[in-house]
């Protein structure tokens, strides 16, 4: 083993960035230096990379390179995990022009092994990128206490080096004056540029299985990965929005050649997107250097440079060193005194309306600017950091306390925006409830003495008109309705997604209202559920099936009966002879349906598609449901349960066991409600006797297994089937979410992409 101080063997650039997560001082030499990137993926400038490639050049060490992108980071879903690939066929690219080895693991159902900690035991040494948010910080330290080798974190986001200065100082104009020398030593500095030999390979057993990166710059294979891990598929991707080196390096070229002249004064126009450099996103996964936009735009040296340099410098970098300095960053506890007190003081302040989590994710709210800004969110993961400011001080007049705000503003910034999860993140949604600011005089309703942005001001100077064509814009021109057959849970979901997304989109469902197997019947003498009832006391299934499908338009009694591809559509034909053309569709249907209405190339075994058959009896009766009955049990029957989940329900439902129904089948209503009260004849129920008995049979009741796949470029398949746990209305739901991002996934990569030649862009 070799003993050093590894920060001061290091260059001063780097070890001023550098600081130990653990005690131990002493380099392994009997397994790779890894370089453990997160959130700095590119491979120029990269102070983690540099400082990899001395310490093993130095002492004759193979260096490894290693992206994971795991499932459990906040809001874990498809648009980040979608950037996230992108961001890695760059940064393979990058490192193999560097002559460097890189490995990309993506956690993912059968792939999930403790890849770092692993890594702990074998390696001479870790290298990774500082980013001072949890988790990542509770994963660093829990990989540092555990490895065999030194564990060393480095700064690769700020011109400023976090470990340097560090501290949060409680206005921006203070943290300009305390970090001046320490700015103009660093600003104008080129990043030098190594010249080391190839690193050497390591030829040891990986503690993973690498994934090909051919795998994910296919968009079909891409797909299939994403399908296999663990997040939130409704959050779709930004779809002309492609994230890593390539990308980040071009649109920083183009603002500084053809925009950053007119930043200073075009900025604040929210109606004019080009105005600002958009590269938030790219900065904060560390896609480019923060180092080489400064400089270069110090080079230009204009005023609207020197603009654009304040907000990178001053108001990032300010944030940055906040966070770093916090253990916990996100609590109102870090507000300061002033606003903590005023907070206190309008605690009990009315509030017209309290709006829930759903109602400010699809922007739902009394006000129009908001729920665009919501929806350039919701659509775009972007939202101009103008407008950013008065969204952020709107949701203290929609929730009842601080914390509630504070949290959904974070959520909701976190979840959407491309650029989320950051610690300027924190700062803006903390600077819309005081942070970095001071009070304003006289205090207001709610707002108390923080400064207030109304949403009705910011309005009248707006260009609306332009600003809502901008954010309603769709990734491509949808010609034909996406049209969804089923208004279950599936087909709901999946319609509310959509919709929300701005698409045009029809539901068609053979039933006389939506709902499915999980439609709520009304009679005079009571309402029940008689399928899916699973929801919480007193609320019906139908009730969150109809909230879902709000703004969409749905047709009920209608039975498709045919479905035939073109080239350009599919066209749906209902048994009336009444037909559609659909731009793509979802179907919802029991596998065994589709084959009577579907190509005649779907897989044979979907036709008997095993799923458990029930039979039902709905009891009603002029009182309650008596507990004497709820609590019977038989062999035949698999459940006894009131009509809806509520003490009063006068609606008994007695569900049959599958082997039970399957022998009863073919038989009538009449001999099956005869034989249903047999089984209860034990109970000798005068309720039971005096009450009303209608039966009702589940051919399709549950699936009991998943299909067999079928791949189609207009048609995607949703329902209880088609996710885990099978049967369940969460399959149901995690079925229609993907099924939604499919449909879309398909229609965007349907199209070849261009490529983008990595050599024009990257140096």
């Amino acid at each position: 083993m070799v003993r050093l101080d590894i920060m001061f063997d290091l260059p001063e650039y780097l070890s001023e960035r550098c600081r130990m997560v653990n005690s131990i001082d002493e380099l392994r030499e009997c397994g790779p230096i890894v370089v453990w990137l997160k959130s700095s993926l590119r491979a120029h400038e990269n102070p983690a990379l540099d400082a990899g490639r001395i310490l093993a050049e130095r002492h004759n060490l193979p260096l490894l390179v290693y992206q994971g992108i795991d499932e459990r980071y906040p809001h874990a879903n498809a648009r980040h995990h979608n950037i996230l690939l992108d961001a890695a066929v760059d940064l393979h690219q990058g490192c193999k022009q560097l002559g460097l080895d890189y490995f990309l693991h993506v956690a993912r159902e059968g792939h999930r092994p403790p890849v770092m900690k692993e890594f702990g035991e074998i390696a001479s040494m870790i290298i990774t990128d500082l980013f001072p948010l949890p988790p990542w910080t509770t994963w660093v330290q829990s990989i540092a206490a555990s490895a065999k080798c030194p564990v060393l974190e480095i700064d690769c986001h700020c011109v400023v080096p976090l470990p340097v200065f560090g501290k949060s100082m409680d206005r921006p104009f203070r943290y300009r004056d305390a970090t001046k020398k320490l700015r103009k030593r660093r600003v104008g500095t080129p990043w030098p540029r190594l010249e080391s030999e190839n690193s050497l390979q390591w030829h040891g057993v990986l503690p993973f299985e690498p994934v090909n990166i051919v795998d994910i710059t296919d968009y079909e294979r891409r797909l299939k990965l994403l399908q296999t891990c663990n997040i939130d598929m409704s959050v779709h991707p930004v779809w002309n929005q492609r994230g890593g080196e390539r990308g980040a390096l071009a649109q920083w070229e183009d603002f500084r050649t053809n925009r950053l002249s007119g930043y200073a004064r075009r900025r604040n126009n929210a109606a004019d997107p080009e105005g600002v450099s958009r590269l938030s996103m790219a900065i904060h996964y560390g896609m480019i250097s923060v180092m080489k936009i400064v400089r270069e735009a110090h080079e230009v040296g204009t005023k609207a440079a020197e603009k654009f340099l304040d907000e990178l410098l001053i108001f990032r970098e300010h944030a940055w060193h906040h966070v770093y300095s916090k253990e916990e960053p996100y609590g109102a506890h870090n507000l300061p005194e002033w606003a903590r007190e005023s907070w206190e003081y309008t605690a009990d302040d009315v509030r017209m309306v309290l709006l829930g989590k759903e109602e400010f994710e699809f922007g739902h709210t009394p006000n129009h600017l908001w729920n665009l800004c919501q929806t350039s969110l919701y659509r775009h993961g972007e939202l101009h950091n103008n407008l950013r400011m008065t969204w952020g001080k709107a949701t203290p007049h929609w929730t009842a306390t601080l914390d509630e705000s504070l949290k959904i503003g974070q959520h909701l910034n976190d979840k959407f925006a491309l650029d989320g999860r950051d610690p300027s993140s924190i700062a803006g949604i903390h600077w819309c409830h005081g942070l970095f600011d001071r009070a304003f005089l006289p205090p207001l309703p709610v707002m108390g003495v923080v400064r207030k942005r109304d949403l009705e001001t910011h309005q009248s100077r707006l260009d609306m008109e332009i600003y809502e064509r901008h954010v309603n814009r769709l990734p491509y021109a949808q010609q034909r309705p996406f049209i969804i057959v089923g208004a279950g849970f599936a087909g709901a979901r999946a319609a509310q997604l959509l919709t929300n997304l701005g698409y045009d989109v029809l539901v068609l469902d053979k039933g006389t209202i939506p709902g499915g197997r999980s439609s709520t019947k009304r009679r005079n003498t009571g309402a029940y559920n008689h399928g899916s009832n699973a929801l919480g006391d007193g609320v019906f299934a139908e009730t969150s099936i109809n909230e879902m499908l709000e703004r969409t338009d749905v047709r009920c009694e209608t039975r498709i009966t045919s479905i035939q591809s073109k080239d350009d559509c599919v066209v749906l034909e209902d048994e009336k002879g009444f037909t559609w053309e659909a731009e793509a569709v979802i179907l919802t249907c029991p596998i065994p349906q589709l084959h009577s209405i579907m190509p005649e190339d779907l897989p044979p075994s979907w036709k008997e598609h095993p799923y458990a058959s029930n039979w039902t009896l709905i009891c009603t009766g002029s009182g309650p449901v008596p507990q004497q009955i709820l609590d019977f049990r038989s062999s035949s029957i698999e459940l006894i349960r009131r009509g809806i989940n509520h003490s009063r329900s006068n609606v008994l439902i007695v569900h049959m066991s599958n082997q039970w129904s399957k022998v009863n089948l073919e038989n009538s209503r009449d001999e099956v409600t005869e034989k249903i009260l047999q089984e209860l004849q034990p109970l000798n129920s005068e309720w039971l006797k005096n009450s009303n008995l209608h039966s009702h049979r589940w051919r399709f009741s549950r699936p009991l297994a998943q299909p067999e796949g079928y791949e189609h470029d207009r048609i995607s398949f949703a329902g209880d089937a088609w996710s885990e746990p099978i049967g369940t209305i969460e399959a149901a739901l995690k079925s229609a979410e993907f099924a939604a991002l499919e449909l879309i996934w398909k229609r965007h990569y349907s199209t070849k992409q261009e490529p983008v030649s990595y050599q024009t862009t990257l140096f």
